[in-house]
């Protein structure tokens, strides 16, 4: 097996295992467990008890814990590495408006700066850091894993747990196995007799019938040592399984999220992604975006398919996802001209050259045009760009953001607008855009002023007819692109005719202009 798959296995084991616990988290009678959930098969909606503490979430989606597992995964990806500022001011800024639990760790952390617990679940969320150091010295990532526990639980004890399962994942993924794993890591221990007592306390109990009342007497709780006895006591007398050992860790009770996250990553990260129970990964709210951060998105079906969205106002647009046959290489959108559509030639003709070279694309229908929902009369130039932000949030969320935009006349305006409100964006074209909104003005010659003093006109554009408001023009006024291009920070791709009759070539030059590099220009 790969060494990217034990990694997956790791990450994905760890985030299912927390989902699976959300149902009968921090309930400790392990028979109102089995009463009212049963012998769990998958993730289930908070039951009385775990709903007091978690009373927003539902199936499916995590705890507390799995939520802050998920930014530490975030924070890897996007900066590329472990970085200490970047996921701590991502962990901060998670809590503002949080409708979950909030611990009295997190609340210590948040006042103070750090806070003194020694909860397991400091330590427990580590395997997102495989993600960037998994195939790199294993003490980076021992390092990195104590920072991160460090960060938010400040006990010592917290760091002698962190440092120890640390160096148990990092030696299952790359092919140890886990009995030979636990032994290394003892030996590397800084205090070699208290890894030696949580493991003697688990193996003497292997012998007993009733798993809930072992963890119980060892430690249901969240505090280590305790938490990592019962947690060493599930690995050893049900590791040959991961879906027993989830199961049976959570059916004990208790903090069963923060003994998942270790069960989950390091049983995924000896098995596989393979390994984990498809309908478990399926029943993940957030699934389709783990595997967009670990790089295992499930890309769309080859060819053009619909694809819809709901924008900022709710209302729903229409369009169109044309994807490669071959293997995809990332994500673009497409705008449209001013009245146009997703399916003038130009978006078509763009999309299907594209896929062919493995970028899957999507055009639509900007507010009230097209088959997308919404009145026409009530849009202006700000709800296109904030329609480009809600396709880009809705490629995100169901495959992976976009890494390109494309606009075509202000449509190439309103790319270049939105740009710098998706992150993720690394490259800009326009084809025969203006320099400025305000330049479709120019469209409506004669009909402006009757737009100005009645509050709108039917206006004749391109054989259909269209009603133009005052707010519309008035709202093209208030933009400047200028600023936003020259902080745009992208790969800049400036495509223009220089006989264009719509909008001049003068357009192109001063966008140009505008633009630091990278920067291009090819005349069409």
């Amino acid at each position: 097996m790969k060494l990217s798959d034990r990694i997956a296995g790791a990450i994905w084991g760890a985030f299912v295992a927390d989902s699976l616990s959300l149902g009968v988290h921090w309930v400790y009678n392990a028979r109102h467990i089995a009463r009212k959930a049963g012998r769990l098969t998958g993730p289930i909606a908070p039951i009385k008890g775990a709903d007091k503490y978690h009373p927003h979430r539902t199936a499916g989606q995590f705890t507390h814990y799995g939520d802050q597992m998920l930014v530490l995964l975030q924070s890897v990806h996007e900066a590329g590495r472990w970085s200490r500022t970047d996921f701590s001011q991502r962990w901060k800024k998670m809590w503002d408006g949080y409708d979950g639990y909030i611990d009295k760790a997190t609340k210590a952390t948040l006042k103070e700066g750090q806070s003194g617990s020694d909860d397991l679940s400091g330590c427990a969320r580590m395997a997102p850091l495989l993600l960037a150091l998994g195939d790199g010295p294993e003490s980076d990532f021992v390092t990195a894993a104590r920072e991160q526990t460090l960060l938010t639980h400040g006990a010592d004890v917290q760091a002698e747990a962190s440092d120890f399962f640390a160096r148990v994942l990092f030696a299952v993924v790359h092919g140890h196995p886990v009995d030979k794993a636990i032994a290394a890591a003892r030996g590397q221990a800084a205090d070699p007799a208290q890894i030696d007592g949580w493991i003697a306390e688990a193996q003497a109990r292997l012998q007993d019938e009733d798993p809930a009342q072992v963890v119980a007497d060892l430690g249901a709780h969240c505090h280590i040592p305790g938490a990592v006895s019962a947690t060493l006591y599930l690995l050893f007398k049900f590791g040959h399984s991961l879906e027993e050992a989830l199961i049976e860790n959570a059916m004990a009770g208790g903090d069963s999220a923060a003994r998942g996250l270790l069960l989950g990553a390091i049983l995924g990260g000896r098995d596989g992604r393979d390994a984990i129970p498809a309908a478990w990964i399926e029943a993940l709210d957030a699934g389709s975006k783990i595997a967009s951060l670990i790089g295992q998105a499930a890309g769309p079906p080859a060819g053009r398919t619909r694809f819809t969205f709901t924008n900022a106002e709710g209302l729903t647009l229409d369009g169109a996802l044309e994807s490669p046959r071959e293997k995809l290489r990332g994500y673009a959108v497409f705008a449209h001209c001013f009245t146009c559509g997703k399916d003038i030639a130009a978006a078509s003709r763009i999309a299907r050259a594209l896929a062919q070279h493995g970028i899957a694309v999507l055009r639509f229908d900007f507010t009230g045009l097209g088959n997308s929902d919404g009145d026409f009369a009530n849009t202006h130039f700000s709800s296109n760009v904030s329609d480009l932000v809600a396709a880009a949030g809705a490629l995100r969320d169901q495959y992976e953001a976009p890494a390109l935009l494309i606009g075509h006349s202000l449509g190439g305006a309103a790319v270049l607008a939105a740009a710098e409100d998706i992150p993720e964006v690394k490259g800009v074209v326009t084809i025969a855009a203006p320099s400025e909104p305000e330049h479709v003005t120019r469209l409506l010659e004669g009909s402006v002023e009757e737009i100005a003093s009645e509050g709108s006109a039917k206006v004749n554009l391109a054989g259909r007819t269209f009603t133009i408001t005052n707010d519309f023009l008035e709202d093209l006024e208030e933009h400047s692109l200028a600023e936003k291009i020259g902080r745009l920070r992208r790969s800049l791709m400036i495509m223009h005719a220089p006989l264009d009759k719509i909008v001049g070539i003068d357009n192109a030059a001063q966008i140009f202009q505008a633009a630091k590099h990278p920067k291009s220009f090819i005349s069409l």
